[in-house]
């Protein structure tokens, strides 16, 4: 049983009243004694407490504006201990019975889990939804970034009709309607849009030798499309914004964001995930298409060759590593194909070169 000596407002006066407090070791209930003699009791199940140094603070739900004012460290530390053995504390009560040293570890340590979430959890979960977004979302958003691009650059029409016509003897395996775009620049680029829209800068046409080159990097640029590589690499960089949308079911608030950055489409920087996949799925119609897939390996050291002297665009945007070159080589001795003379492809790719005579 415990006896202890405490100070009770009863919420009506600002004067308070010497009081005496009886419990037994359970702390279930509290009778308080009133210097007359006069006894009440509170339920612990009522109460709201809180220890300020050496005062422990109790209020009772059912007194309205009533406070007992409790000073003797052997009470409230069994009290205290009462409570928390009764899972009475709620978060705050617990956070607080941590300790500052503590409080500051748990702080840091969560805001070090925030940080991680976001940048190595938040964005595969983003890329993983683009599966929920249907197509035509692509489609649009590739229109509306060409629909500005083709009135700030300049079309060759004549190796765009060639392009074409060159595209349309191979099987790309695309699940969208794919269009080839020839621009003036002496950009070495090339890239692809998630609308299977695929522009090839001039400056990088014209240093192609083969035609397997060019249809290697036709193929490479076709498997970011099949593979809705822009789309998500878009949604990794926008994680925030668009996975909150889409808890919220908000896909207009997608398309928003999307299309405010949609200027982003022909400088997204593709991961090494992204690029093995797209060098391994373009090898793999080269094959099915009876091209040379060594043109694939061509390719490389001719983009190897000119970063020595400049590092052209298509690199910042396809980080080129001899990984990938290694990687091609071994699939190409390990699998089995046969090649085809195509004339006609051949022919349509010195045409092409011709015309920028």
């Amino acid at each position: 049983m415990y006896r202890v000596e405490a100070r009770y407002f009863d919420g009506q006066s600002s004067r308070p009243q010497a009081i005496v407090v009886f419990t037994d070791e359970r702390f279930d209930e509290l009778r308080l004694q009133c210097a007359d003699g006069d006894s009440f009791f509170w339920n612990v199940d009522d109460l709201i407490f809180e220890q300020y140094e050496d005062c422990l603070e109790l209020r009772n739900k059912q007194f309205s504006g009533a406070l007992l004012q409790i000073k003797d460290e052997h009470f409230s530390k069994s009290f205290l201990e009462a409570m928390k053995f009764k899972n009475k504390f709620d978060v705050h009560r617990r956070i607080l019975n941590i300790g500052f040293p503590k409080i500051v570890g748990l702080a840091v340590g969560m805001l070090a889990l925030i940080v991680a979430a976001y940048f190595w959890l938040l964005p595969p979960i983003a890329e993983r939804f683009v599966a929920v977004v249907p197509q035509s979302a692509d489609i649009a958003l590739g229109n509306m970034f060409m629909n500005t691009f083709l009135n700030e650059n300049r079309i060759d029409s004549t190796r765009t009709a060639y392009l074409e016509q060159f595209a349309a003897q191979i099987d790309f395996k695309n699940t969208i309607p794919l269009h080839f775009t020839v621009v003036e620049s002496g950009q070495i680029n090339a890239f692809a849009l998630p609308n299977g829209q695929i522009v090839v800068y001039t400056g990088l046409l014209d240093r192609l030798q083969h035609s397997s080159e060019l249809a290697a990097l036709l193929a490479h640029e076709a498997a970011h499309v099949n593979y809705r590589h822009s789309m998500k690499m878009l949604f990794r960089n926008l994680a925030g914004y668009l996975l909150i949308s889409l808890l919220l079911t908000d896909v207009s608030g997608i398309m928003a964001v999307l299309a405010d950055n949609a200027h982003r489409l022909h400088n997204l920087s593709y991961s090494r995930k992204f690029e093995r996949e797209a060098d391994e799925q373009g090898l793999k119609i080269l094959m099915n298409n009876h091209i040379d897939p060594n043109g694939m390996v061509q390719l490389f050291v001719l983009l190897e060759n000119i970063s020595r002297v400049t590092i052209p665009q298509i690199i910042s945007t396809h980080p080129l590593t001899a990984e990938r070159k290694e990687n091609m080589q071994k699939i190409i001795k390990k699998s089995e194909y046969s090649l085809f003379q195509n004339d006609y492809l051949d022919s349509l790719f010195v045409r092409m070169q011709q015309a920028a005579n």
